[in-house]
């Protein structure tokens, strides 16, 4: 009986050896130390921050640090503009593809007619919805509304 008892006893104790080595990785969606210099979910960190930091590691003065400061703050403001800028040419050639499909499904409605047209459409919706079942399968939802979570940073 005392075998049976330390067989059980090895047997929890490799087990529980087994399950603490595994690699800890964090659960979809949430995601690994150093958050606040990622973008997505929060914003960068603030240019204070990034100076102050700096000025600790590289023993900078406070006019020096106040430089440093006021560059980074130069350098937000304009990666801001250049991002507002981005996004309203997105929506822009948003609006123009929009237009340009609306025109070709006119003129494809003219030169196969209504019925035709609608078969068309249910069978583009058909292909679409396959390839979301496949993409579904694969286990990627690559979906435009929904985009890729990014690999954790390896430290």
């Amino acid at each position: 009986m005392k075998k049976y008892g330390m067989l059980v006893l090895a047997m929890a104790f490799i087990f529980s050896l087994a399950v603490s080595a595994q690699d800890p990785t964090p659960p979809q969606g949430e995601r690994g130390p150093k958050k606040e210099f990622r973008r997505g979910d929060k914003p960068m960190v603030s240019p204070e921050k990034r100076a102050e930091k700096m000025a600790q590691e590289l023993g900078l003065s406070a006019a020096e640090k106040a430089k440093v400061q006021a560059l980074f703050e130069k350098q937000d403001a304009k990666h801001k503009e250049q991002m507002e800028k981005g996004e309203k040419m997105k929506a822009e050639m948003k609006e123009k593809f929009d237009a340009e499909r609306k025109a070709n499904e006119e003129e494809m409605t003219k030169i196969i007619g209504p019925e035709k047209f609608k078969k068309l459409q249910d069978m583009r919706a058909e292909k679409m919805e396959k390839m979301k079942e496949h993409r579904e399968k694969r286990g990627g939802n690559h979906h435009p509304e929904t985009p890729p979570t990014p690999p954790a940073p390896v430290n």
